[in-house]
């Protein structure tokens, strides 16, 4: 820095200028030929890290202009080096190196009194924390009950300067030590002790620290601890430990049933009492069970939870009686006066104590009288838990309970009958309102409301003999609701007659028939139990004939089988067992082979009907033969999922957002990426994950069920990626398209639905069951009469007896009997579904890898022998 040069050409020294009077014509303005007036700013390392150099050293920075500060200001050098001795390894800056490292202190200052003569000063012990990472400081003194001084914080966190003339210094590590002073902002602390850390890290940089001083004791809080001391009682206190019992019998309570004869005073009774003797604490609690309208007052509890005494004549002491302390007068008078202090003693061995026996476990007894404050209290017996207590404890084995008798049995007052129903409203009603004179609805059962809510019976009925012929078509549907055991009644529609269809009967309970309020018995309603094919109904002074339930209530029935007898299997074979009665196993077994011409061990369900009530002696109603067919049923195997229509869906979905072949592509290269071995198949946790990827524009439950049910390609479970791709290519493979709807709606065409009827039955398996002697060597064959189609037990050649709506399927239960003839004797056949499979289409293989095995062919040997299933073929269908 060159010196600055005035007007006249001469440097002039700026201390000599500044030392010079502040006079007219003394001064200099420095800035007279200077070009730069920018405030300087520059940057310094420290520790590894650029930071200002004005930040610990304010007046060492250049001023305005970049000039050099003038000689008298004070300059301040930083240290050569730190005063932690440099180590080995990287440099690392000081908060992260000592982050969360603390040195504590202990020590205290004093603070003088001198307006008090009780003291001269007070000892405020404190606690000092020295944070390594940015060499600051904290000071607390710990709170003092009572003190009357604010106590706490003293000096928060920060960097602490020295005392002049060192105040632009601070305090370091180097300044704290045990036995050393320092002053902090005019207070002097002694430090007296510090932690194990604190001493480990001094020892560590070369600083030897003596050993830990007591800390001094304040006079004036010694003093208020000996005033809050004195305020206790000084006497010698019996200690004693009832933990045990209550952690052993916590919660374990006996219960006896007893009874209080007062009937030998005036307006005495015979009342009910439950005595509860709690384990823990040995405490007995007698609660009275108060019957309705007996006029007694409905307290909670008839003696409150204690101790209760044997010998109840002194019951109230007097005072001083039953002291826990018992004082021996000995050396005068107890009471001390202003110069005397009393003397005392306390017997501890309780010489004079006077001896109270309580009620225990031991005294409890069926049979046993308990005296409680004057009333005699007769136990009756008790219960299982205070049985098994007595039997583990005592070894009482007898418990039989205590009867009164006839004589000695309260007479409960005779109670009004029920009137009859008035008509006005419902009986629930009207029984309410008369039980109470405050109107309240009646309470329904909520639960019963909400879990059955959607339980309703259906069944099918006529008029039972009705006297009209025109009556004798009307058909009606009778629901039942599970939720409150109402009935509803509605007539179907008639074609030609004049009948109106509608509502027959509003849905409500309905009573049975016989009943007369007049007579004032009580109605009954009926019940689900009496509900069953079969069965006779009086609905409204008319009787319906059920005829026949729909599925749900035949299942609903068989899974609720306690409610419904009618639909138990179990209670249905018992009847045919005891039905047979002194029959063989071989006449039953004639019986059944008679009717079936093809011995194959499945008849009809009108042969199998009719012998079974035949055999069984019309034991047997309509809904119980229902039960019976539908446990045996033949059904025929289940013919798969429909792929034609699953393929339509999915390419129509497809066509719509124009995924076509060059997406398809793509999701094939990914697919053989993940199918390193080549061999044409993925799982289907692979395929599911790499169609989504894709963003297939399906929805997610119809591309899981297409991931899941597609036929596998190995015995790994695996998928045909190849067929897969081919099945969803809508333009070299196309299927008709499909019209939009609901994916529920989807699932419903292309799931196998059940058969709706029932046409043959497995009687073999039905006579196993009924009589396990019989040893049928008939085959297990399955029907498919319920597919509508001619089959080996019923060919085509039955179709002239028939109606032609038939079509020569097999015979239907309601069908004519009157010139039937039976199907000629053929040879067993065992009858079974063709499962859907997916064929090749000739000219139309999906292109492969040249490494890549065949998944396509003609023959089923190399299908076979490559281990892929074929692909759909549009132009078949399924078999």
């Amino acid at each position: 820095m060159y010196p600055r040069m005035n007007p006249f050409g001469s440097a002039i020294d700026q201390s000599l200028a500044k030392s010079l009077p502040l006079l007219p014509g003394n001064t200099f303005n420095f800035n007279v030929g200077s070009d730069r007036f920018h405030v300087s700013k520059h940057w310094t390392i420290k520790n590894g890290l650029p930071l200002l150099a004005d930040r610990d050293f304010p007046r060492n920075k250049p001023g305005i202009g970049g000039n050099e500060p003038p000689p008298w200001a004070l300059q301040k050098m930083p240290a050569d080096c730190s005063i932690y001795p440099k180590g080995q390894g990287p440099r690392i800056p000081s908060y992260v190196a000592f982050d969360k490292q603390v040195l504590t202190f202990e020590g205290y200052y004093q603070a003088p009194i001198p307006e008090s003569a009780a003291e001269n000063f007070r000892v405020h012990q404190c606690k000092i924390f020295y944070y390594l990472e940015d060499d600051t400081v904290q000071v607390l003194e710990p709170k003092t009950f009572n003190s009357g001084m604010p106590q706490g914080n003293l000096i928060r966190r920060h960097r602490i300067p020295m005392d002049p003339p060192c105040d632009e210094e601070y305090y370091t590590v180097q300044h704290f030590n045990v036995g050393c002073e320092i002053t902090l902002y005019g207070k002097t602390f002694f430090i007296c002790s510090c932690d194990a850390f604190t001493r480990n890290f001094l020892n560590r940089i070369g600083i030897r620290v003596a050993e830990n001083m007591e800390m001094p004791p304040d006079m004036a809080t010694e003093k208020r601890k000996d005033i809050k001391r004195s305020l206790f009682a000084r006497k010698p206190h019996e200690c004693r430990d009832t933990r045990g019992p209550f952690l052993s019998h916590d919660r374990h309570v006996l219960r006896f049933w007893a009874y209080w004869d007062d009937r030998c005073n005036l307006y005495g009774d015979l009342r009910e009492f439950v005595l509860h003797y709690f384990l823990s604490d040995d405490t007995m609690e007698i609660r009275e069970t108060i019957k309705p309208n007996s006029g007694y007052d409905s307290f909670p509890c008839f003696l409150r939870r204690g101790k209760v005494m044997k010998d109840p004549s002194k019951l109230i002491p007097l005072p001083g009686v039953e002291s826990p302390q018992t004082i021996l007068n000995v050396f005068g008078s107890i009471h001390g006066t202003k110069n005397k202090k009393a003397h005392f003693l306390v017997d501890n061995l309780g010489l004079g104590a006077r001896d109270i026996i309580y009620y225990s476990d031991k005294d409890l007894a069926i049979g046993a009288v308990i005296n409680a404050l004057g009333r005699a209290f007769i136990l009756a017996r008790c219960d299982e838990f205070t049985q098994q207590y007595y039997k583990e404890r005592y070894g009482i084995e007898d418990f039989t309970p205590l009867e009164l008798t006839k004589s000695e049995m309260p007479v409960d007052p005779p109670r009004p009958d029920t009137p009859p129903y008035a008509g006005w409203g419902t009986e629930e009603d009207s029984l309410v309102s008369w039980k109470t004179l405050e109107m309240k609805p009646h309470v329904k059962d909520y639960r019963k409301f909400a879990e059955k809510e959607k339980d309703v019976l259906r069944f099918d009925a006529k008029l039972y003999n009705p006297l009209q012929k025109v009556n004798r078509d009307r058909r009606f549907t009778i629901n039942y609701y599970m939720a409150d055991d109402t009935t509803q009644v509605y007539e179907n529609l008639h074609p030609n007659t004049g009948l109106p269809k509608g509502n027959f009967f509003f849905r409500g309970r309905v009573k049975k028939a016989g009943y007369q309020p007049e007579l004032g018995n009580k109605p009954e309603y009926y019940e689900p139990k009496e509900f069953f094919v079969g069965n006779i109904l009086n609905i409204n002074s008319f009787d319906f004939q059920l005829l026949e339930g729909d599925e749900f209530t035949y299942s609903y029935m068989e899974r609720n089988k306690e409610m419904f007898p009618a639909a138990d299997i179990c209670i249905c074979l018992n009847k045919i067992r005891e039905a047979f009665g002194p029959l063989q196993a071989e006449d039953i077994l004639k019986c059944f082979a008679e009717n079936d011409t093809r011995l194959q061990g499945v008849m009809d369900l009108r042969n199998f009907r009719s012998l079974l009530l035949q055999i069984s002696k019309c034991a047997l109603n309509e809904h119980e033969i229902q039960t019976i067919c539908r446990c045996y049923a033949a059904h025929a195997p289940s013919p798969g999922v429909d792929f034609l229509t699953l393929q339509a869906i999915v390419q129509t979905e497809l066509r719509k957002f124009q995924f076509d072949k060059f997406l398809l592509e793509r999701v094939e290269y990914t697919l053989r990426h993940r199918d390193p071995c080549r061999s044409g198949n993925v799982d289907r946790e692979t395929l599911r994950a790499i169609l989504k990827g894709a963003k297939l524009p399906l929805d997610k439950a119809l591309l899981d069920f297409l991931v899941d049910k597609f036929p596998t390609g190995d015995d790994c479970n695996r998928v045909p990626y190849c067929q897969l791709l081919k099945f969803l290519d809508w333009e070299d493979n196309p299927a008709s398209v499909a019209k939009p709807t609901a994916i529920k709606c989807i699932f419903d065409w292309i799931l196998p639905q059940p058969p709706l009827k029932i046409i043959c039955v497995n009687y073999r398996a039905f006579l196993d069951d009924v009589c396990p002697n019989i040893k049928c060597a008939l085959p297990a064959v399955v029907c498919c009469c319920n597919e509508r189609k001619s089959c080996p037990q019923h060919p085509q050649t039955c179709q002239s007896q028939f109606s032609p709506d038939q079509n020569g399927y097999c015979p239907e239960e309601n069908a004519q009997e009157i010139g039937m003839e039976e199907c000629p004797p053929q040879e067993p056949v065992t009858i079974y579904v063709k499962p859907c499979y997916i064929k090749p289409t000739a000219g139309k293989t999906h292109k492969c890898a040249p490494d890549a095995r065949k998944c396509f062919g003609q023959e089923e040997e190399e299908r076979q022998q490559t281990g892929c299933l074929p692909t759909v073929d549009m132009g078949d269908t399924c078999s």
